[in-house]
């Protein structure tokens, strides 16, 4: 059996999942009365040692709610040039969370300690505060390095 994971897009629910997914009960995730995610997210939070869990339905929701909670506006975000964020996700950093880029160029999309440090912006007035590196496991512009 091969295993293709270059992508969350390619896979394909087997027979089994489809007919679980047929046969789950659904509900108002709105309101909290979806019970599978309801028991989806009590699993997270319990494997986790958390009080809750989030259910987000993919990775680019899930990358932006994380720049939100972690920057504010005028804020900074330092990533690989090759990054999902910046490759795949239409700006939405800037969009959602008004901040900045600043891209490196490291080595199939991984960047180095170096390039970090000489990265980070000293305090000015006039410059956005380096606040947030972004770095991917694993880069699928770097081939899944």
């Amino acid at each position: 059996m091969t295993i293709n994971l270059i992508s969350d897009t390619v896979t394909q629910p087997t027979a089994a999942m489809r007919e679980a997914m047929f046969g789950a009960q659904v509900g108002d995730d709105v309101f909290r009365q979806d019970p599978t995610v309801n028991a989806l997210e009590a699993k997270a939070a319990a494997l986790f040692g958390k009080a809750a869990a989030l259910y987000c339905p993919s990775g680019t929701m899930t990358n932006q709610i994380a720049i939100k909670c972690h920057t504010q506006p005028l804020d900074e975000v330092i990533c690989d040039e090759s990054s999902h964020i910046y490759q795949y996700e239409t700006g939405g950093y800037s969009f959602h969370s008004g901040v900045a880029i600043n891209l490196l160029s490291g080595t199939n999309g991984k960047i180095s300690a170096a390039q970090l440090a000489a990265a980070i912006k000293p305090r000015y007035d006039w410059l956005p505060i380096s606040r947030l590196v972004v770095i991917e496991n694993t880069c699928n512009k770097g081939g899944g390095s």
